[in-house]
């Protein structure tokens, strides 16, 4: 068998060449489809961020007068909401003058803490939420607010700072826990409920049976009072009784009577 003839440089210059070039294909197709992995990752983020944010995003809604609507609304940037220490903090200035509040703190079950407005006269007043010691409400539904009431109303350009600590309490509607610990704390205020409805019960019991006992112990009183008057008239009587016949007059008329009852 004849020995193989060895490529000239010319052969093997052409072989390396095209070897190069499927390599530079490859690596193109490689870095293409790695950019297009890249650009999907980032909107998947940016898209998860977003809705996310969204269920976390302090929004005002003002009462100019006619109600609070979706049309007088004051959003908070995004990043009023930090996810590291859980605070929110925000800036609004008022476009018209209002005269009522509503903070929107997000659309989930939350608890929140601290709730703090620039203007100290202003008191938030939580709707629907179980409330705890030192001004912290823990909203067990949807969509919690807080009301403020604004006496004299806010003018317009009046700046108004908003802080306060948020733990949203849901993120998924699979939240077992989350489930487990609502549904506890509506037992226990079920049960207060009906602790609370029974003592009424008692006390109205006790206030009925207090009222009747009372209307018997005056009619006792008013039948100790005729039983005495009764006692002091009989007395009374037999003073007289006695008097008249110890009297002169009854002891001179008694020959009298005497003689007038033999005869009968």
């Amino acid at each position: 068998m004849p020995p193989a003839s060895k490529p000239t440089p010319a052969q093997q210059i052409a072989e390396l060449q095209q070897q190069l070039a499927l390599a530079d294909q490859g690596a193109a197709k490689l870095a293409q489809r790695c950019l297009a992995l890249e650009q999907q990752l980032a909107a998947l983020e940016q898209h998860e961020s977003y809705d996310n944010m969204t269920l976390f995003r302090l929004t005002l809604y003002l009462d100019c007068g006619l109600g609070f609507s979706e049309q007088d609304t004051l959003p908070a940037p995004v990043s009023a909401y930090s996810v590291n220490n859980h605070s929110v903090s925000a800036i609004f200035e008022l476009p018209r003058e209002v005269r009522a509040i509503r903070i929107d703190p997000g659309e989930l079950p939350c608890y929140v803490a601290g709730l703090a407005l620039s203007d100290e006269k202003l008191e938030p007043v939580p709707n629907g939420a179980l409330a705890l010691d030192g001004g912290r409400a823990l909203f067990l539904n949807f969509d919690p607010q807080f009301y403020v009431d604004c006496p004299g109303r806010l003018p317009a350009g009046t700046k108004l700072s908003v802080t306060y600590s948020y733990y949203p309490l849901q993120t998924g509607g699979d939240d077992t826990v989350f489930h487990a610990m609502r549904r506890g704390i509506e037992l226990c205020q079920a049960q207060a409920a009906a602790a609370a409805a029974a003592a009424d019960a008692q006390r109205a019991l006790a206030q009925d049976y207090g009222e009747q006992l009372a209307g018997q112990e005056r009619r006792a009183a008013h039948l100790e009072q005729q039983l005495e008057a009764a006692i002091n008239e009989k007395e009374h009587f037999r003073l007289s009784y006695e008097a008249v016949l110890s009297s002169a007059c009854w002891k001179m008329t008694a020959p009298i009577r005497a003689l007038f009852g033999r005869s009968k």
